[in-house]
Order: structure tokens, then sequence, then C-alpha cells
């Protein structure tokens, strides 16, 4: 009687678990392209803000610097265009004052930008007295 032995191939993978590796691995690399999405966004979102920032001191800045009596009780609207990650972003900047006394002022500059639809804003104030 000669005894037969079948040669099975058992080292591979079937094309279902290949399926269900793919599948996983694909969901794995979404969630970690919508993180990333999302911290490159608060970054942008902190530029912005960081931005307008400085904008806010750089008026200050100038308004501090001008003659007591010069300072007015309010300014025109400004449109300030900033370059941000290569692309350009539009701050309003909103100056005016304050009488507290004969001899102070308050001075108050105001920054607004709007981002996703969301609207922000950084006020920067100062007391300036007459010397």
């Amino acid at each position: 009687m000669t005894q037969t032995t079948s040669i099975r191939n058992n080292g591979g993978f079937t094309l279902v678990e290949v399926m269900v590796a793919v599948l996983i691995m694909m969901v794995g690399m979404l969630g970690l392209l919508e993180t990333i999405n999302v911290t490159l966004q608060h970054n942008l979102k902190n530029e912005l803000r960081n931005e307008a920032t400085r904008l806010g001191e750089k008026y200050m800045t100038e308004l501090r610097g001008q003659a007591f009596d010069d300072i007015l009780v309010s300014y025109p609207l400004a449109s300030v265009t900033s370059q941000v990650r290569g692309g350009t972003k539009v701050y309003t900047v909103d100056r005016g004052s304050q009488a507290l006394s004969s001899s102070s002022k308050q001075v108050t500059v105001t920054v607004k930008w709007g981002f996703r639809n969301v609207s922000s804003q950084n006020r920067v104030v100062s007391v300036v007295v007459k010397p």
C-alpha cells in the first residue's frame, strides 16, 4: 500500500486577511491625517493671533510716540494686509482714546480678523500721561 502525502502551502495570507489588514491600516492613516490637519489649523490660528498682537503693539507704539495733544479721540479704521504662511490676511485696526482726566488719556488699539467664519480680536490698552 502506498501512502500519499499532500503538501499544503500554509505560509501565505488569504485575500480576506489582506483586505482586513489594508482596511485597518487605512483607518489608522486617516486618523493620523486628521490629527495633522487639526494641528496645522491650530498652528495657523496661533500665527494669525501673533500677527494681530504684533500689529496692535505697532500701532500702540505709534500712538504713544505722538504728543499728548495730538492723540485724537478716534481714528479712521485701518485695513492692514499681512503675509501669513505665504498667503495674505486682512486685519482691521481700530484706534481711539478716551480722556481720563485733564492730564491723562486711555489709548486703545483693537485688531480684528476672521478665521474659518469665527471673528477674533486683540485689544491693547495703555494710559498716556501729559508731561
